[in-house]
């Protein structure tokens, strides 16, 4: 008789850096190879050892509570966000999903209350935790990503940025910034887009700043209305 005790994953000891760590390797496509290659040369071995991976601390934070949790571990340092994204891409994580820039921008948007107009309009809880994980898809798609067509794709990115410099009840000040940083350092940036990027941010001041506060706010109140925001500023 097969048994039908479901299967708990092993995690595998491992030494990073000099850190010691206890994984799911079959998370991390590059350190799932890396044991195996190991136990392919030494059948014996129990013990792992890898060298240092930059920030890895920070990748496996992100990995297994969610890639906001990335900017709450970093300062608003644009180069450590990049080293971020490359030791992501070194491991093999697929951060992206293989989701389009239409789904992230999809995405960014369910941070916000709804209402429900067939039950009174009854309040809706937004998801501001996938909101904030998709920031982080957000960065890595600029710094690393590859766009279907960057012509095309430009103002959409733009219109992203500023979806989530306008929505600080979502997005908090270390995502903004460094999520403002990374499309002004791959494009140019107009005048107008620039004043209205510096509106924005002015407006959202004072609007729960802290990143590491808050992870959901009262499905009663959004304090992301007040800054909708619908249009394009490119010219």
């Amino acid at each position: 008789m097969q048994s039908t005790t479901p299967q708990v994953a092993v995690k595998t000891a491992i030494r990073v850096g000099g850190v010691d760590y206890s994984l799911h390797v079959s998370k991390i496509p590059y350190l799932a190879s890396f044991v195996t290659l190991q136990k392919a040369a030494q059948p014996e071995t129990t013990e792992f050892i890898h060298g240092p991976i930059p920030l890895f601390d920070v990748a496996l934070k992100g990995l297994e509570s969610g890639y906001r949790q990335c900017f709450r571990s970093l300062p608003v340092d644009l180069s450590q966000h990049r080293t971020l994204c490359e030791t992501y891409k070194f491991l093999n994580i697929d951060v992206l999903n293989h989701m389009s820039l239409d789904a992230i921008i999809v995405n960014l948007k369910v941070g916000k209350a709804d209402y429900d107009v067939d039950y009174g309009y009854r309040p809706i809880r937004g998801n501001k935790e996938l909101a904030r994980d998709t920031a982080f898809q957000l960065l890595y798609l600029m710094l690393l990503g590859q766009l279907e067509n960057e012509t095309k794709d430009v103002q959409k990115l733009y219109n992203a940025v500023m979806f989530v410099v306008s929505h600080p009840g979502t997005f908090k000040y270390r995502t903004k910034r460094v999520i403002r940083a990374a499309y002004e350092m791959r494009f140019s940036i107009t005048m107008k887009q620039r004043s209205r990027l510096d509106e924005w941010e002015m407006k959202g001041a004072g609007s729960g700043e802290d990143d590491a506060t808050t992870e959901e706010e009262p499905a009663y109140y959004d304090s992301d209305e007040a800054f909708d925001w619908y249009g394009s500023d490119r010219s």
